[in-house]
């Protein structure tokens, strides 16, 4: 019920030109958008970034079963490669939640081939880097999780993004607060060890979204609901769960937030922050 109504709260708005809380490119062209931003070290360094995945090849439950799979492996299964996923399982067009997932978690000094398209993978935000050579642990599943959801975009353009949270790599730097001074999101989840079955429309797993205070005054009355559409599309599978403002949902943990996934569930520390450009929003 509470995901049921998640969706008709966030989904009843049309597309608009609002292109911070959204956003997805061709994939050759965002490809060739995240290489030439690479390149700006003085302007794109992690913890900053872009967003663009498409809502609708992450939530695809042929995506989320690879994840769960590599989630029980290491990343580099020898060589350089990743374990094997045939395009059976994760088509073509939906490979960049593989790329996805291996930026979350892997450094820029660490990178990882696609046995089946031969594409190189390489990491960025760090937040996980022990999977290049084990199965991923509680804290990584977290982070992994909350980065790939905050990196999704429905809309028609890649958004520059920062990313920030309680692990080192993401830690709150002041020297970004003028170029990133708009807070939309906390997210917090865990895809890969999710119970979930992956059968007819259920989604297969719940992520958790609460909206930082100044949201609605920052991307005026329809962030809220962009902020759906910008991690669901219209995907009938998506298990976003909203839980209302930061601020009333979780618990203060230094800069950040520490919430539950339920009543009876400890607080977790590992929530991921997406902050914005001023630009963002005009």
């Amino acid at each position: 019920m509470q995901i049921q109504f998640a969706r008709i709260l966030f989904t009843t708005v049309l597309m608009a030109g609002l292109a911070g809380c959204g956003g997805v490119e061709e994939d050759a062209q965002l490809a060739t958008v995240r290489q030439a931003a690479r390149g700006m070290d003085d302007e794109r360094t992690p913890p900053r970034g872009l967003n663009g995945t498409s809502p609708a090849c992450f939530w695809a439950h042929n995506t989320q079963k690879a994840l769960r799979s590599l989630g029980n492996t290491a990343l580099d299964q020898g060589a350089g490669f990743l374990p094997d996923i045939p395009l059976s399982q994760v088509s073509e067009s939906c490979r960049p939640v593989l790329r996805s997932a291996v930026e979350c978690a892997l450094t820029p000094d660490q990178s990882v081939i696609d046995p089946v398209t031969g594409e190189l993978y390489t990491g960025w935000w760090g937040l996980a880097p022990s999977w290049s050579s084990n199965v991923l642990d509680t804290s990584g599943r977290r982070y992994v999780t909350a980065c790939m959801v905050q990196r999704l975009n429905y809309y028609g353009t890649s958004v520059p993004i920062l990313l920030e949270g309680p692990s080192p790599v993401i830690a709150q730097n002041a020297s970004f607060a003028t170029q990133y001074p708009i807070e939309e999101s906390t997210v917090f989840g865990d895809l890969f060890s999710s119970p979930v079955p992956l059968l007819g429309l259920l989604p297969a797993f719940s992520v958790f979204v609460c909206w930082e205070s100044l949201l609605p005054q920052s991307c005026g009355l329809l962030g809220l609901p962009l902020l759906g559409k910008r991690i669901c599309d219209d995907a009938p599978l998506c298990g976003l769960v909203p839980v209302g403002p930061c601020a009333l949902s979780c618990v203060q943990n230094g800069p950040y937030w520490k919430c539950r996934p339920d009543l009876l569930a400890p607080l977790w520390t590992e929530t991921v922050r997406v902050k914005l450009e001023t630009a963002t929003c005009q």
